[in-house]
């Protein structure tokens, strides 16, 4: 009888064991500042937009490069005529097989070859962009998640400060040291202290499902960062730091690239006025139109010469066409390089002003905390009023709040300037 109650225990309590297993909280993905940006690479689908305009252009460079080359074409054909006294088959059959290579095309070849190579260097130049700015998303998200966590981290210490307060006012009311307001004004504390909390935290579910968006994982994934907004130094000259950007920078660099291409257009368009050569060679085999029985063979060989004499003021309008293009690209040259240096220059103010505002934040932290230590030592004392705690502790709040802000815009300014740099 006792081992039947003993194993109908057990079962009872093993099934309610069950219900604890399936609702338990999945695990966090731990995720630090260094591997999310190429966490956010893999499989992002602008990233493999931008490889298939490589993959293109290198597909059309190959084209380019192959017209130089020798062409070989085998043709063959048969045809049935109507029967007739003359010919001694009414089948014919043909075929031939020619190998033609162009002698000279007045460089336009050579002209279409480096267009292509210039336009492979300027797609694999916007593919490096297009990664860091990738990187640089996904690590202005990871900071904002950050952000969020010290903001609850914040908004709990406030609460847990103002559980204390509640505590000690009801505490001096019950001994009749204290006023019913003191009591109703900490209470009234506490609650928007509550408030608080619940809005970081909301905050932290909005900027995580951000973050498993620009990674590609699903939006409801538990993420555990293990990075904190620790400001990193920067430690770059303004002109150094303008003199990368203007070597560096691959949108820079793809502008370049479209630029040689103009130059190569205007040579293609050029080419079209030059007389172009070729030679091709080959053997046919022919029952001569149906004239014969038997299948005779021969060799060929040509040599062609074209020359346009007059083809409307085509080509003319094409150089002028190709000429104008390169024009314009170099007014956009200069409107980048001009855009480039504004990037850097704006980078580094903000890096400069994240530094002041940090040394401010700190100190404000440190008075703060000091301010709110004095007002609880007063108040409990019975010096001090409940107003003048509450303002401390709100003050506080706002000072490490300010301080957490000024954190992220230090590593928010130092990712940015790297972006503006070119560099990952």
């Amino acid at each position: 009888m006792t081992q039947g109650i003993a194993s109908l225990l057990f079962a009872i309590l093993f099934a309610g064991a069950l219900p604890t297993r399936a609702l338990a909280a999945p695990v966090a993905r731990p995720l630090s500042f260094a591997s999310v940006a190429q966490t956010a690479l893999q499989d992002n689908l602008q990233l493999r937009a931008a490889a298939f305009d490589v993959a293109v252009a290198q597909a059309q460079l190959a084209q380019a490069r192959g017209a130089k080359l020798p062409q070989a074409n085998l043709s063959g054909s048969y045809t049935r005529n109507q029967e007739q006294p003359l010919l001694a088959d009414p089948n014919v059959y043909a075929a031939s097989l020619v190998v033609s290579y162009p002698l000279s095309t007045g460089g336009n070849l050579e002209a279409r070859i480096r267009l292509a190579e210039a336009n492979v260097r300027g797609a694999q130049a916007t593919y490096e962009r297009t990664k860091q700015q990738i990187v640089f998303a996904a690590e202005q998200t990871y900071l904002q998640a950050l952000l969020a966590a010290e903001s609850v981290a914040a908004a709990q210490r406030s609460l847990a400060v103002a559980n204390e307060s509640l505590r000690v006012a009801q505490v001096r009311f019950s001994a009749g040291a204290g006023a019913r307001l003191d009591v109703l004004q900490a209470e009234v504390a506490v609650a928007s202290a509550e408030q608080a909390l619940v809005q970081a935290q909301t905050g932290v579910g909005n900027a995580q499902a951000n973050l498993n968006a620009l990674i590609n994982l699903p939006l409801d994934t538990p993420l555990a960062l293990t990075d904190t907004l620790t400001p990193r130094p920067v430690d770059i000259a303004l002109a150094d730091a303008i003199a990368q950007a203007l070597r560096d920078r691959a949108d820079l660099a793809a502008l370049r690239s479209r630029i040689e291409a103009a130059r190569a257009g205007i040579d293609v368009a050029q080419s079209g006025g030059a007389p172009t050569f070729g030679f091709g060679a080959g053997y046919a085999l022919s029952n001569a139109n149906g004239l014969s029985t038997t299948i005779f063979g021969g060799w060929l060989v040509t040599l062609g010469v074209t020359l346009s004499v007059f083809d409307g003021g085509i080509t003319q309008a094409q150089i002028r066409e190709a000429q104008l293009q390169l024009e314009q690209l170099k007014v956009r040259e200069a409107q980048i390089r001009q855009q480039v240096e504004l990037d850097v220059r704006v980078a580094t103010l903000a890096l400069q002003r994240a530094a002041g505002e940090l040394t401010a934040a700190t100190k404000a932290v440190e008075q703060g905390r000091e301010s709110v230590r004095l007002a609880t030592v007063r108040y409990q004392s019975g010096v001090g009023t409940s107003l003048e705690l509450l303002t401390a502790q709100s003050n506080l709040a706002l000072a490490e709040q300010s301080l957490a802000s000024a954190r992220f815009n230090q590593n928010a300014a130092r990712i940015q300037l790297i972006l503006a740099m070119g560099s990952q």
